[in-house]
Formats: structure tokens, sequence, C-alpha cells
């Protein structure tokens, strides 16, 4: 119960307090238009210095106050009273049909002042939103690094210092191709000696000895074939994560090379049925 009552209280002092200041901006309001000139100016100071009021209200004084300042020939007191406006609303734009031409000249100086000694303020960056200083490899290095993938995947990301991509495409790279030379010196023995029989028993065994080493010889070519494509992809894209679109567009000279190397590297897989 006394805690209603106790909010109530306050409300009304509110209530009157608001009201009280609505009063004494009628009674400006009234003195103004009666040009009360000297009595505008003494009650309005005192609004003011109470505050209370509405930024529109109050905005609306400091008008009246500016156009008597300018019935006075007091330019300085115009100009602060156009400045207590932008700092209320920095953006205000006053309304020609209430305020003399002239007045909205000097309104205009004061505000391009203002504005120009109060910026708005930019906005503090979020450290943890500040992205990290993008870094990018040297084009000569860049070529040097895939003109030697191109020889041999992996050796390119060793040579930009992605050792751990490059261990690892080197020591698939290398079981490939190793995989791959024994696979076509074996078709090729498997083939003479298929080619070279004459014992009707044993050409459909030769042939399926020869038939089944073929087909291991073209998936390790295969598979060498995805791990070299792989290699130069991931060293292009991949391995400098960082690198810039200026980079990027200067790797175009790169593939004109893995195009000119792919072209020789031509390769006639046979099928027999």
């Amino acid at each position: 119960m006394m805690k209603r009552k106790l909010l109530i209280i306050i409300l009304l002092v509110v209530t009157s307090y608001t009201f009280a200041q609505e009063v004494s901006y009628q009674k400006v309001k009234q003195l103004y238009k009666k040009f009360d000139n000297e009595n505008v100016i003494k009650v309005s100071d005192q609004l003011l210095q109470q505050g209370g009021l509405s930024d529109s209200l109050t905005i609306d004084v400091h008008l009246m106050r500016a156009n008597i300042f300018y019935q006075n020939g007091d330019e300085l007191s115009i100009k602060k009273s156009f400045e207590n406006i932008l700092i209320i609303k920095k953006n205000y734009t006053p309304d020609p049909s209430n305020i003399s031409p002239k007045l909205i000249t000097i309104f205009n100086e004061v505000k391009t002042e203002y504005l120009r000694n109060h910026p708005d303020e930019k906005q503090t960056q979020d450290s943890t939103q500040i992205k990290q200083e993008i870094k990018s490899i040297d084009p000569y290095v860049m070529k040097s690094a895939v003109a030697q993938n191109i020889l041999f995947p992996g050796l390119g990301q060793f040579y930009i210092g992605n050792n751990t991509k490059g261990w690892f495409t080197t020591s698939v790279s290398t079981l490939s191709l190793g995989v791959m030379i024994y696979s076509i010196l074996n078709t090729n023995t498997k083939e003479d000696a298929y080619l070279k029989e004459t014992d009707k028993i044993l050409i459909q065994q030769k042939y399926d000895d020869y038939n089944k080493s073929y087909k291991l010889r073209n998936v390790m070519i295969i598979s060498y074939a995805v791990v070299w494509l792989y290699s130069q992809i991931d060293l292009l894209f991949f391995s400098n994560g960082e690198k810039d679109s200026k980079d990027k567009l200067s790797n175009t000279n790169y593939f004109n090379i893995i195009s000119t190397q792919l072209s020789e590297l031509r390769i006639n897989f046979r099928v027999h049925l």
C-alpha cells in the first residue's frame, strides 16, 4: 500500500514539474508575441537554467531568443543561441517561414563551423574484428615454386615453406610414381611374354596375366596424375591462402606452363577386349 502511495506521489511531482515547465514556456511565448523582448530574455533564461523542457520546446525558445538578439543587433548572442540548438539537434534546419533569411544565413554559417569542429565520431573497431595483415608471396618465388612442382609434386609446397603439405604430397607422389613405373615395366614384360607365347594352352594364361597388369598400370597412371593435379591446384589456390587477388591473376602464366607440360604428357591407353 505504501509503495502505491509513493508511486502516486512521484507521478504527481513529475507531472506538476512538467506542467510548470509548460506554463513557463507558454509565458515566454506570450511575452514574445507581445514583443516584450526584455522579459522574454529574463524568463527564458530562468526556464533554460531549470531544464526539463523537451528538445523541440527548447529549440523553439532559442529561436525566439535569436530573433530578439537579431533585433538588438547582438550577433554574438545569435550565434550562441544557434549553437545551443545544434548541440540539441546536430542536423537541425530552421523553417524559412518562421525565421528571416538573414538569420538563416547566420545559422548556416554557425552550422558549418559547428560541424567542422564537431565531426561525427567514428566507431571504434572491435579488436576481434580486425583482420590480420594479408601477406602475399612474391611472384618470382611463386613462379619458381610452380616450376619445381611441375617437375615433381610437393617440391613447390616445400619451396614456399609449407612443409606439412610438402611432406604429404611428396610421400604420396613418390609412392604413386614408384608403383606406376613398376606397373609399366611389369606390363611391358608380360605383354612381350604374351606376344611371344606360341603354346595355345599358355596363351590364355599369358593374356590374363598381361590384362591384369595392364589394368593395374592404368590405375596407377591415373592415380599419379590425380596426385600431380592435386598438388598443382593446392599450390596455386590453397597452400597460400593469404594470397591476394593480384597474385592469383599473375598465376595465369603458371597455368600456361602447366598446360604446356600436360600436352607433352600424352599417355596412350590401349584397350584390349
